[in-house]
């Protein structure tokens, strides 16, 4: 098997391994605190003393029911780890506790606890048992000693209930309540966590039973004689005052806290991540500066280049690649869509085994010639940037931005307060990116735009999809727009306008850049007012998208505002019937858009036979519609007039038909603008 070359990593590819260090550090973290911690990992919960000597499987199993020597068969809990009331019953009897009070009866008989609901065994227990040299008061897994002498038999125990319990259906601090008898004067009004740590002074509860009847209807082993006799009062009496003079028992916290593995994991994340972007930093700021990857004009285009005898199949490239150029047929990787390649290498970074690489394929005729720092050729002072160099991306664009201005910075002869250092004709990422650039680098600059800031973006359709790498912006720094829509995208760029201050200057047309003695002068139009501004350099950063390709039509009187080339809000359609012209990704996303408006009926004319580009998603959906008659194509077919009634096709063939329509838009892609550049002096290259 081949080796994989070499390649750079990107940031696409160096942040799962930052990830990676972050996850072993928190790994080690961990280990490292078990291993100096005593908490222990899994503990059995503190119970109550009379339950002490009870295996948690008594009440806690499949199984638990009654005793052997039980009369009765009792069901097993509803659920193992929630002990049923009959669980409890199979001990202390299944009359002999049965409440006073039907609302309490009602209550105990609605839930799955039973006894629990007011006498847990774990956490929230409390009461009250007589030995023979005192009286001990205990909590779950602690207990305390009371300062009186025992005047009751030995083992004689009174549970004791929180007022907390009695509170999901009382209220403690009413004197009208019920319970208010109850309730020991000094906690009435007190706080919830008052209540639970206090107790019901009241023990009549349960009906109590003849001892003769308590001796023959008890299970056999029950400790239950010296709760029903004449001494049960004295043990009330007793139980108020112990519960009077001594605090809530709680058990003793064990030693060793238990968050600290979580903080181990978390300080060993923290260190080991740090230190990895620590040397991260170093290894960048000890890096030789250097013009960002990939904002060199191309002399030719870079495509996916894959060896058909060692390609697994295996879709890593498919998959990292945003623009769908890549597919799988018959299980081997093929350059689907070479017009959409960006030429980034993350597909040749994921490949397993080597077998794709990026390779220069055809010329990038039609873009104006540059050096290796963006200046033009042909009018120096002059540089391009964007679309119009040959290079697609957003963050191509924002990169040559940056490195036009770092050019301009480093050659600019000197500062003059008469004109600007630096004048951007265009507010897309290119313009935008270079205006941030000039603000760092403190250089006066000036942006013009004929229409609105990033009004290419603005021009695809609503909630359109921008896929994209990080965009690293001069002094904003990286903004993390992976999968963002098209006004999320706006949205970001407008706030850095704004919060920046930067001067840019929206529906100023350039018409022209003359060339003076010592600097430009770049002639603007405003709503027909002309106006000029003069810099030492020029950025332009018009794009390719600016100038829409142009059907050439026969237009009926009165029907211009019938053609439309772009495609804001599709709701504006909303009950119309569209004829869209074209099948690329912006005329598939427009169509598609379109579709989904109320009443509104979609025609795609198209002059190919078929699908022969676009995004698979796009196809996808769209085929879907078409299959399901809600949107109509019509290939091999050109518009050729407009009426007031509809759009005249004519068809390969040779023969033509009018569709009904209220509107065309025409979505045939578009062309650089030349016209502006001839104008300033950059010849056009022959093709």
């Amino acid at each position: 098997m081949r080796k994989a070359p070499r390649a750079s990593i990107t940031t696409d590819v160096a942040r799962p391994r930052t990830l990676a260090l972050c996850a072993l550090g928190a790994a080690l973290g961990v280990g490292v605190t078990l291993a100096v911690d005593k908490t222990p990992l899994a503990s059995e919960r503190p119970i109550s003393k009379p339950h002490a000597k009870l295996a948690c499987e008594r009440c806690h199993s499949e199984t638990a029911t009654a005793p052997a020597a039980s009369a009765s068969s009792l069901p097993a809990p509803p659920h193992p780890n929630v002990p049923s009331g009959a669980v409890c019953k199979s001990c202390h009897g299944e009359k002999a506790h049965a409440s006073r009070r039907p609302a309490h009866r009602a209550l105990a008989a609605k839930g799955e606890l039973g006894c629990a609901t007011c006498h847990p065994a774990h956490a929230g227990v409390q009461g009250v048992t007589f030995t023979d040299d005192g009286i001990v008061r205990w909590g779950a897994g602690a207990e305390v000693k009371v300062p009186k002498a025992a005047t009751l038999p030995k083992g004689t125990t009174v549970p004791l209930v929180s007022l907390g319990v009695c509170a999901k259906c009382h209220d403690p601090s009413r004197a009208g309540d019920p319970i208010a008898a109850c309730v020991p004067a000094d906690v009435r009004g007190k706080s919830d966590a008052d209540l639970r740590k206090r107790v019901s002074l009241c023990f009549d509860e349960h009906a109590s039973l003849p001892i003769t009847e308590v001796a023959n209807k008890r299970p056999a082993g029950a400790v239950c004689d010296k709760q029903h006799d004449a001494d049960r009062f004295v043990a009330w009496d007793a139980a108020r005052e112990a519960a009077a003079t001594t605090e809530w028992v709680a058990p003793k916290k064990k030693e060793g806290n238990p968050w600290m593995p979580a903080g181990g994991a978390l300080a060993g994340a923290l260190v080991l991540g740090a230190s990895a972007a620590a040397v991260d930093r170093r290894r960048r700021k000890a890096a030789p500066a250097a013009a960002p990857k990939q904002t060199v004009p191309a002399e030719r285009k870079r495509l996916p280049l894959i060896d058909p005898t060692t390609c697994l199949g295996c879709y890593a490239c498919v998959d990292a690649c945003p623009f769908d150029v890549l597919t799988i047929e018959k299980y081997v990787a093929v350059v689907a869509r070479p017009e959409e390649c960006c030429g980034v290498v993350l597909c040749e970074q994921v490949c397993p085994n080597g077998s794709l690489r990026i390779a220069d394929g055809e010329p990038v005729l039609d873009r104006p010639a540059t050096d290796e720092g963006l200046e033009s050729r042909d009018v120096p002072g002059i540089f391009i940037a964007g679309d119009l160099t040959g290079l697609p991306l957003i963050k191509n664009a924002i990169n040559q931005g940056v490195q036009a201005i770092d050019r301009i910075a480093a050659t600019l002869p000197r500062r003059r307060s008469d004109m600007f250092d630096v004048v951007v004709v265009g507010a897309g990422p290119a313009g935008l990116s270079a205006a941030l650039r000039a603000k760092e680098k403190g250089l006066s600059c000036v942006v013009v735009e004929q229409a609105t800031i990033a009004a290419s973006v603005k021009s695809f359709p609503r909630d359109k999809i921008v896929h994209d790498p990080p965009l690293d912006l001069p002094v904003e720094g990286e903004l993390w727009l992976r999968e963002a829509t098209k006004e999320e995208l706006l949205a970001q760029w407008t706030r850095i306008v704004r919060a920046r201050e930067l001067d840019v200057r929206e529906g100023h047309r350039v018409v022209g850049i003359a060339r003076a003695p010592d600097s430009f002068v770049v002639t603007t139009d405003q709503a027909g007012r002309a106006g000029e501004i003069r810099a030492q350099r020029v950025v332009i950063a018009i794009g390719r998208r600016g100038t829409p390709r142009r059907l050439e039509l026969d237009i009926e009187r009165g029907c211009d505002d019938r053609v439309a080339y772009a495609l804001a809000d599709a709701r504006s359609f909303e009950g119309k019937r569209v004829v869209v012209v074209g099948l690329g990704d912006s005329a598939m996303e427009a169509a598609l858009a379109l579709a989904r408006q109320p009443n509104t009926t979609v025609t795609i004319s198209y002059r190919g036979q078929s699908f022969r580009r676009g995004k698979q998603r796009n196809v996808s959906e769209l085929s879907a519609l078409i299959t399901q008659r809600k949107v109509k194509l019509l290939v091999e077919t050109v518009p050729v007039a407009v009426t007031k009634t509809g759009v005249i096709l004519s068809h390969a063939n040779g023969g033509r038909r009018t569709i009904a329509a209220d509107v065309m838009l025409v979505l045939i892609g578009g062309l650089p603008s030349w016209d502006l550049l001839v104008r300033s002096g950059i010849q056009r290259p022959k093709l």
